[in-house]
């Protein structure tokens, strides 16, 4: 139950983000700090965003709390609803604001007929789970029904300052061996790389048709084989110069700046075990360095020990869980 005086509204950015923006300092303090622009792209990104999505708790007019969630369709599975973020003020922390934001986007995705939420958005890249940084939240959602994962599989966020990065020569050596050509996309290719994901990774075919969709081709890298030159592997770059409302990264003011990310890397089933993942690591790791990025980040994965061989240090835990809407 909601405290006297206190509402729940939908989120309108040009309206509220900066009250959003000083709620969410005060419910995560000196973590996991962000700025208008890493808002906007949370809240606006162009796919997965729709009107109503994202919820504000008001009391005497001073937004207290927030939540933003998405609703994903992926191939052969059901329409689920992703739970992106969501805190309250501390000094209204532990008054039912929370549960009450909670039961809203519940409520409100059961309705757009998702049957389960998940902890963690899809696009953009946000929180994948419930941050070990913040064991409180992970009381929370385990009162409120939610199956979290055990911490074993527990997924990370790395990162990697890029200003002395260079390859090591062990490593150029090994991927010089894999047998693949590394070349960087154009709008040619859009209908090889969706066929590529159809096939190989059905989950990541959105992520690359969106980012084909607003003209950054060019940020898809290829692994062709040398001799046929068949799609191998692919990756995603995002740099200074990509769409910024992609959202692949929005943790600007908590990393620092220039800043750029990798991810969705994949190999076909028939290619691994010959370093084509890890050609595509370091070859797109030398192209954010080169498009100007400082600061790479790596987000959502369970394997950390794969981007350690190109130098990326984990820089957060996270635990996934989900609960049943219906």
């Amino acid at each position: 139950m909601l405290p006297d005086s206190a509402t729940i509204d939908y989120y309108d950015h040009a309206r509220d983000a900066q009250a959003v923006i000083a709620a969410w300092q005060s419910a995560f303090g000196d973590l996991f700090r962000i700025d208008e622009r890493a808002l906007r792209a949370l809240a606006l990104t162009t796919g997965p965003y729709r009107p109503g999505d994202h919820f504000v708790a008001r009391h005497a007019d001073q937004i207290v709390g927030f939540a933003f969630t998405q609703l994903v369709k992926q191939p052969n599975a059901p329409l689920h609803a992703c739970l992106c973020a969501i805190g309250v003020a501390r000094a209204f922390q532990r008054q039912g604001i929370g549960r009450a934001l909670l039961s809203t986007a519940c409520e409100a995705a059961a309705h757009a007929g998702a049957d389960h939420i998940r902890l963690g958005g899809h696009l953009p890249r946000f929180f994948p789970g419930v941050p070990h940084a913040l064991p409180a939240a992970a009381d929370f959602f385990a009162t409120q029904g939610f199956q979290v994962d055990h911490p074993d599989q527990a997924v990370c966020d790395l990162i990697q300052d890029l200003s002395a990065y260079h390859t090591e020569p062990h490593i150029a050596e090994r991927i010089s061996k894999c047998g693949a050509t590394l070349r960087t996309a154009t709008l040619a290719d859009e209908a090889e790389i969706l066929a590529f994901h159809q096939r190989e990774f059905p989950n990541w075919q959105p992520e690359y048709a969106h980012v084909i969709a607003v003209g950054d081709a060019q940020d898809i890298l290829l692994a062709q084989d040398s001799l046929t030159g068949a799609l191998l592997g692919t990756l995603i770059l995002f740099t200074p110069h990509s769409q910024q409302l992609r959202g692949d990264v929005l943790w600007w003011r908590e990393l620092g700046e220039p800043l750029g990310a990798l991810s969705a890397v994949g190999v076909s089933a028939t290619a691994r075990g010959r370093g084509i993942g890890l050609a595509l690591v370091v070859r797109g790791t030398e192209l954010l360095k080169a498009r100007g990025v400082r600061i790479a980040h790596i987000g959502w994965t369970n394997v950390p020990h794969f981007y350690e061989q190109a130098g990326y240090r984990i820089w957060q835990r996270f635990d996934s869980g989900w609960r049943a809407l219906k």
